[in-house]
């Protein structure tokens, strides 16, 4: 048995998986948001939780890992575990084999092993949730770049960062919170959880409709970037939203008019929601950790 977890900006999420990577059980807590002895207790406490026999820990996060060490350059939304290496630190609190990796390249890699990227030479994986998670796939084979920093989408500058500052990047401006704010913003509500926000656009809600149309069209902008940065066989989107039909119908609708709008002629990027919606994070860590034992 293996403890996995998916370390996310709001909740940590946290399953017991088998041997053949099936869920046997599923919980989630808070994240912790204010230090780093905080997080390590909290995440002592997920893995004292579940009894022996466990064979380890795996773990899928944010940020720019170093996988083999187990080193976290920067946290992403985690800063407070920026420069730690997260291996030794969790091996030494937890007494047990720990892997990490980068919670999108852990979607692409459950997509990859047995999602929606099986046979597919080039793909890539956009997560969307507290910011926006990206991994490609070359050739293949999950590609990191020279410096582990390909993917990392949510800081694509969209605007002028001395003016705008963090929400010059896309992940602030992209992520479902940040969507979710602005509705309930302008509908002059305290902040609703998704599945209300998305049910008001389901409904016609003119407010929220307008607001998510606006949303999936400087979306389309971007996609169509990396659609020529890459030129990607397919693009499978993740987190929680991509089980709602609503958003990846959006994206499509927003795509197609972006489409329709070019001067030239160009293949449209087939875009598919995540296999594993919003458990690919948990898919690809377990399977990453079975790959480092192999």
């Amino acid at each position: 048995m293996i403890v996995v977890l998916d370390i996310g900006g709001t909740f940590i999420k946290h399953a017991l998986m088998n041997d053949t990577g099936e869920i046997l059980s599923l919980n989630q807590i808070p994240t912790p948001r204010d230090h780093k002895e905080h997080f390590v207790e909290v995440i002592k406490q997920i893995w004292e939780s579940y009894p022996q026999p466990k064979e380890g820990l795996a773990i899928s996060l944010p940020g720019t890992i170093e996988t083999k060490s187990g080193m976290i350059y920067q946290g992403g939304s985690l800063q407070y575990l920026n420069q730690t290496n997260g291996k030794k630190l969790l091996e030494g609190i937890c007494h047990t084999r720990v892997e990490l990796e980068n919670d999108a390249r852990c979607a692409t890699l459950a997509e990859v092993w047995k999602g929606n990227l099986q046979g597919i030479d080039q793909g890539m994986v956009l997560t969307f949730g507290t910011g926006i998670g990206g991994s490609f796939v070359l050739n293949g084979d999950l590609y990191k770049g020279a410096h582990l920093f390909s993917g990392e989408v949510s800081g694509w500058l969209t605007k002028d960062i001395k003016t705008y500052g963090r929400d010059a990047m896309w992940g602030n401006q992209g992520s479902i919170p940040a969507l979710l704010k602005r509705i309930c913003d302008q509908k002059q509500v305290s902040i609703q959880d998704g599945k209300t926000v998305f049910g008001w656009i389901e409904q016609g809600d003119p407010i929220a409709c307008e607001i998510f149309h606006n949303y999936c069209k400087d979306l389309s902008i971007q996609l169509f970037n990396l659609q020529i940065l890459l030129d990607p066989q397919r693009l499978c989107i993740g987190g929680g939203v991509s089980a709602n039909p609503v958003f990846i119908k959006g994206i499509m609708d927003a795509m197609n008019t972006f489409y329709a709008s070019l001067p030239l002629t160009l293949p449209h990027l087939e875009i598919v929601p995540c296999h594993f919606h919003n458990d690919a994070n948990l898919i690809g860590a377990f399977h990453h950790f079975q790959k480092q034992a192999s």
